[in-house]
Protein backbone atom coordinates (compact mmCIF):
# COMPACT_ATOMS: atom_id res chain seq x y z
CA UNK A 1 0.00 0.00 0.00
CA UNK A 2 1.53 3.07 -0.93
CA UNK A 3 2.15 5.84 1.46
CA UNK A 4 -0.57 8.49 0.28
CA UNK A 5 -3.20 5.56 0.57
CA UNK A 6 -2.40 4.84 4.24
CA UNK A 7 -2.32 8.69 4.76
CA UNK A 8 -6.12 8.76 3.38
CA UNK A 9 -7.21 5.51 5.28
CA UNK A 10 -6.10 7.60 8.40
CA UNK A 11 -7.56 10.55 7.87
CA UNK A 12 -10.83 8.38 7.00
CA UNK A 13 -10.66 6.38 10.40
CA UNK A 14 -12.46 7.04 13.45
CA UNK A 15 -10.51 8.39 16.43
CA UNK A 16 -9.75 5.52 19.47
CA UNK A 17 -11.77 6.69 22.46
CA UNK A 18 -10.17 4.52 25.66
CA UNK A 19 -9.07 4.92 29.15
CA UNK A 20 -5.14 5.38 29.52
CA UNK A 21 -4.75 6.25 25.84
CA UNK A 22 -3.34 9.78 24.83
CA UNK A 23 -2.53 10.94 21.11
CA UNK A 24 -4.06 10.44 17.85
CA UNK A 25 -4.88 6.75 17.52
CA UNK A 26 -7.16 5.70 14.69
CA UNK A 27 -9.59 2.60 14.14
CA UNK A 28 -8.69 1.07 11.17
CA UNK A 29 -10.55 -2.08 11.50
CA UNK A 30 -12.20 -3.93 14.36
CA UNK A 31 -13.46 -6.96 14.65
CA UNK A 32 -14.63 -9.64 17.61
CA UNK A 33 -13.03 -7.44 20.06
CA UNK A 34 -9.78 -6.80 18.28
CA UNK A 35 -9.16 -3.56 16.97
CA UNK A 36 -6.06 -2.51 14.39
CA UNK A 37 -4.94 0.96 15.21
CA UNK A 38 -2.72 3.44 13.65
CA UNK A 39 -0.85 6.62 15.18
CA UNK A 40 1.40 8.86 13.31
CA UNK A 41 4.42 9.42 15.25
CA UNK A 42 7.59 11.96 14.62
CA UNK A 43 8.98 8.98 12.96
CA UNK A 44 6.29 7.85 10.86
CA UNK A 45 3.06 5.92 11.08
CA UNK A 46 3.04 3.36 13.63
CA UNK A 47 0.36 -0.02 13.68
CA UNK A 48 -0.69 -1.61 16.63
CA UNK A 49 -3.51 -4.84 17.53
CA UNK A 50 -5.24 -4.43 20.45
CA UNK A 51 -7.78 -6.27 22.64
CA UNK A 52 -10.71 -4.28 23.80
CA UNK A 53 -11.62 -4.64 27.69
CA UNK A 54 -14.43 -3.51 30.34
CA UNK A 55 -17.02 -2.89 27.63
CA UNK A 56 -14.55 -0.97 24.82
CA UNK A 57 -13.43 1.60 27.52
CA UNK A 58 -9.90 0.20 28.08
CA UNK A 59 -7.29 -1.78 25.11
CA UNK A 60 -5.01 -4.13 26.17
CA UNK A 61 -2.13 -6.08 24.95
CA UNK A 62 -0.65 -4.36 22.17
CA UNK A 63 1.39 -6.01 19.33
CA UNK A 64 3.33 -2.93 17.59
CA UNK A 65 4.69 -3.31 14.48
CA UNK A 66 6.40 -0.04 13.80
CA UNK A 67 5.40 0.83 10.14
CA UNK A 68 4.75 -2.27 8.93
CA UNK A 69 1.22 -2.27 8.01
CA UNK A 70 1.22 -6.07 6.51
CA UNK A 71 2.24 -7.48 9.83
CA UNK A 72 -0.33 -5.59 11.70
CA UNK A 73 -2.86 -7.01 9.11
CA UNK A 74 -1.88 -10.46 9.18
CA UNK A 75 -1.36 -9.97 13.39
CA UNK A 76 -5.07 -8.43 13.58
CA UNK A 77 -6.82 -11.12 10.59
CA UNK A 78 -5.70 -14.14 13.19
CA UNK A 79 -6.01 -12.28 16.62
CA UNK A 80 -9.41 -11.81 15.32
CA UNK A 81 -10.64 -14.70 14.36
CA UNK A 82 -11.00 -13.92 10.63
CA UNK A 83 -8.94 -16.40 9.71
CA UNK A 84 -7.41 -19.16 11.56
CA UNK A 85 -3.40 -18.96 11.75
CA UNK A 86 -3.51 -22.58 10.88
CA UNK A 87 -5.02 -20.79 7.61
CA UNK A 88 -2.14 -18.23 7.22
CA UNK A 89 1.20 -18.73 5.64
CA UNK A 90 4.46 -17.07 5.56
CA UNK A 91 6.45 -15.68 3.26
CA UNK A 92 9.07 -18.10 3.23
CA UNK A 93 6.38 -20.84 3.49
CA UNK A 94 4.67 -19.58 0.32
CA UNK A 95 7.86 -19.04 -1.30
CA UNK A 96 8.31 -22.81 -0.77
CA UNK A 97 4.79 -23.56 -2.22
CA UNK A 98 5.47 -21.62 -5.34
CA UNK A 99 8.90 -23.22 -5.96
CA UNK A 100 7.54 -26.58 -5.54
CA UNK A 101 4.37 -25.55 -7.69
CA UNK A 102 7.09 -24.18 -10.07
CA UNK A 103 9.07 -27.51 -10.36
CA UNK A 104 5.90 -29.56 -10.65
CA UNK A 105 4.83 -27.48 -13.96
CA UNK A 106 8.51 -27.15 -14.82
CA UNK A 107 9.11 -30.75 -14.66
CA UNK A 108 6.02 -32.06 -16.33
CA UNK A 109 4.99 -33.75 -13.08
CA UNK A 110 0.84 -32.76 -13.24
CA UNK A 111 -1.79 -35.41 -13.14
CA UNK A 112 -3.95 -33.40 -15.58
CA UNK A 113 -4.31 -29.87 -17.08
CA UNK A 114 -6.89 -29.10 -14.74
CA UNK A 115 -3.87 -29.55 -11.79
CA UNK A 116 -1.79 -27.36 -13.82
CA UNK A 117 -3.99 -24.62 -14.18
CA UNK A 118 -4.64 -24.09 -10.75
CA UNK A 119 -0.92 -24.39 -10.11
CA UNK A 120 -0.42 -21.08 -12.48
CA UNK A 121 -3.02 -20.05 -10.61
CA UNK A 122 -0.90 -20.45 -7.22
CA UNK A 123 1.94 -18.99 -8.63
CA UNK A 124 0.26 -16.05 -10.34
CA UNK A 125 -1.18 -15.51 -6.42
CA UNK A 126 2.28 -15.58 -4.90
CA UNK A 127 3.75 -13.46 -7.34
CA UNK A 128 0.94 -10.86 -6.64
CA UNK A 129 1.31 -11.47 -2.86
CA UNK A 130 4.85 -11.17 -2.17
CA UNK A 131 7.12 -9.79 -5.64
CA UNK A 132 10.49 -11.06 -4.18
CA UNK A 133 9.29 -14.82 -4.12
CA UNK A 134 11.66 -16.30 -7.08
CA UNK A 135 14.68 -14.40 -4.78
CA UNK A 136 13.16 -15.97 -1.49
CA UNK A 137 12.70 -18.90 -3.01
CA UNK A 138 16.02 -19.54 -4.33
CA UNK A 139 17.68 -17.97 -1.24
CA UNK A 140 15.62 -21.17 0.53
CA UNK A 141 16.49 -23.60 -2.00
CA UNK A 142 20.18 -22.62 -2.06
CA UNK A 143 21.63 -25.64 0.56
CA UNK A 144 23.36 -28.28 -0.36
CA UNK A 145 21.29 -31.08 -1.44
CA UNK A 146 21.67 -34.88 -1.17
CA UNK A 147 23.12 -36.39 -4.40
CA UNK A 148 21.25 -39.96 -4.27
CA UNK A 149 23.22 -41.88 -6.07
CA UNK A 150 25.87 -41.46 -3.91
CA UNK A 151 23.35 -42.96 -1.29
CA UNK A 152 22.57 -45.61 -4.04
CA UNK A 153 18.97 -44.17 -4.42
CA UNK A 154 17.37 -44.21 -7.81
CA UNK A 155 17.93 -41.57 -10.23
CA UNK A 156 15.67 -39.48 -12.90
CA UNK A 157 16.85 -39.91 -17.00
Amino acid sequence: MKQKEIQAMMERAPQIEANSLSGDYRALAEYNNVILAGHETSFGMEFITWEWVQDHTSLWQGHYFGDNLEKAQKDFTSRSGLLPPERMFSDEQLAVIYDAAQNMTTLYLVSNPKQEKLLNEIMSQIEEAIPHVIDLANVLTQSPTTDWREMGGMTLG
